[in-house]
């Protein structure tokens, strides 16, 4: 069932003002005009018109679960109530608990005990191993996969291919080496196999 749409702005004024306040993307847009999307639900996204479109690139946070789950819904709900968010040198049993089950679950998988960090976001978890790897190593040069993506910080972007991501930010110096992926699929260095 289709929710009632929160703003009654029309698509024009809105376009407008998307062309005056929003800073150019720096993500694929597949699209000459992008679609302004109202409501979301499962796998469907529904436009200001009701018209009902199927996601098939759903985003990172819903492809598993569905948009509007109404079982994540009700938990996150449960935990606004109690404890909405705390800065991360805060403590909280949610955190502590959560932590043990990733370490037990490292443990069994791949024989190694460790600890957890936290992050907000892909880009900032790259960074932190980035920073991992030159404290440990203290080497700068990184190998990365050409045609990867590692998110858009600046750190991230030192190590995804994609001119595109990098063109509006000059040179790297500590720009990655880019390795072929190992199993390519329409392979351009025209391997058949999933060996190098």
């Amino acid at each position: 069932m289709k929710p009632l749409p929160i703003l009654s702005v029309d698509e024009k004024s809105l376009r407008e003002k998307e062309s005056k306040v929003l800073l150019v993307r720096d993500t694929v847009i597949y699209s000459p005009i992008p679609k302004i999307f109202e409501s979301c639900e499962g796998s469907f996204l529904y436009d200001n018109a009701g018209k009902t479109y199927l996601d098939l690139q759903m985003w990172y946070s819903a492809v598993n679960f569905g948009y509007r789950n109404p079982t994540l819904i009700n938990a996150l709900k449960a935990q606004l109530d109690r404890l909405p968010q705390l800065a991360c040198q805060y403590l909280h049993p949610e955190k502590i608990l959560l932590a043990e089950k990733l370490a037990n679950e490292c443990l069994r998988a791949f024989g190694v005990e460790g600890r957890i960090q936290f992050n907000v976001g892909g880009a900032q978890a790259v960074e932190d191993s980035l920073k991992l790897v030159r404290n440990e190593t203290k080497k700068s040069l990184m190998f990365a996969f050409t045609g990867g993506y590692h998110g858009r910080t600046l750190g991230a972007s030192e190590i995804t291919s994609s001119y595109r991501y990098r063109r509006r930010f000059g040179h790297f110096s500590n720009r990655a080496h880019f390795v072929p992926y190992p199993y390519c699929y329409r392979c351009p260095y025209g391997k058949k196999t999933g060996y190098l």
